[in-house]
């Protein structure tokens, strides 16, 4: 999408200006959400926001998902209401619901024991529906699994590093992959959708929904890793696995499996008919493109540690 508009101003709030893309030219706000004054300095002269500061942590540690996530994101939408802002359009997960009711937009969150991560983002998701009335209208996109340019963490990575955990198969064994710049065309669209008011929540997936295998395969021919096929097995049979396997890695700083991972991973073939249908939205990125630049990225970081990190980088 082109932003070329005379009364558009786009401004990038940012703990790092030099993650930004060197294209960007417009103006730059540095600070933290965790600062409360930062808050006030980066709303001045704002009406609307794309609230896109992700939480990426697959661990059980509720009270850093709280005090980095979930605090911050409470403290925006309040000063949001109070600076009237005109637009907020928040970031969350498809992950948050229960994965026979994610091709809902709408189904509410389902908090599990264990899925800190997830949990914050249900209830932000909840705050914000108390708060979408009056000035303020609310866009919720439910984001799938993060992939393409400088997206080193999230699913992808511990999936790589983790050949043994076992897939699933069947109709809740695919990868809704969406990749970044198709995330940021959904957040383009949301926040110059024309009279709308009230709360709405949208799926934002990529073009097809492919099978966890499939993607898999794919990964480990790109990076020319032995391509055996890693076991998947139904639904019926994975979920209970996982949550044994999961309990018993839980104490282990880098367990096999976590109640985020296993959420993440079940999900039926998921479309966006709603978001296409309301916002325009049309994915652009077939997802072997993603995938072969998320490998590229990731042979060149090459990162294992600081995949259950308590600090991630906060933007607006």
């Amino acid at each position: 999408m082109q932003f070329e508009h005379p009364d558009l101003q786009i401004v990038a709030a940012t703990r790092h200006p030099e993650n930004l893309p060197a294209s960007y030219h417009g103006e730059i706000r540095v600070g933290d959400l965790r600062d409360p004054d930062y808050l006030d300095r980066v709303l001045t002269g704002i009406d609307v926001i794309c609230h896109a500061a992700g939480w990426t942590n697959y661990g059980y540690d509720e009270h850093a998902s709280r005090k980095n996530y979930l605090e911050p994101a409470i403290d925006l939408i309040n000063h949001a209401r109070e600076w009237r802002i005109s637009r907020f359009v928040n970031l969350s997960s498809i992950a948050v619901t229960h994965h026979s009711q994610r091709m809902n937009d709408h189904a509410p969150g389902t908090p599990r024991r264990g899925c800190a991560m997830f949990n914050c983002m249900i209830a932000v998701e909840d705050y914000l529906k108390t708060q979408a009335h009056g000035q303020m209208s609310i866009i919720n996109l439910r984001c799938g699994i993060y992939s393409g340019h400088d997206l080193h963490l999230g699913l992808l990575p511990l999936l790589l590093q983790r050949p043994a955990l076992p897939l699933i198969s069947g109709r809740y064994g695919f990868l809704p992959l969406t990749d970044g710049r198709d995330i940021g065309q959904a957040f383009a669209r949301a926040a110059l959708l024309p009279d709308m008011s009230g709360y709405l929540s949208l799926n934002i997936t990529g073009q097809e929904t492919p099978q966890q295998t499939t993607v898999m395969q794919f990964m480990k021919q790109e990076l020319h890793r032995d391509i055996s096929q890693q076991i998947a097995l139904p639904a019926l049979i994975a979920l209970p696995a996982h949550k044994i396997i999961g309990m018993a890695n839980y104490r282990k700083k880098m367990p096999l499996t976590t109640c985020a991972i296993t959420a993440s991973l079940a999900n039926p073939e998921i479309q966006n008919i709603q978001a296409r249908q309301l916002l325009g939205y049309q994915p652009v990125i077939r997802w072997q493109s993603s995938i072969e630049d998320f490998t590229a990225e990731y042979v060149r970081r090459n990162k294992v540690s600081g995949l259950f990190v308590e600090e991630k980088e906060f933007t607006i």
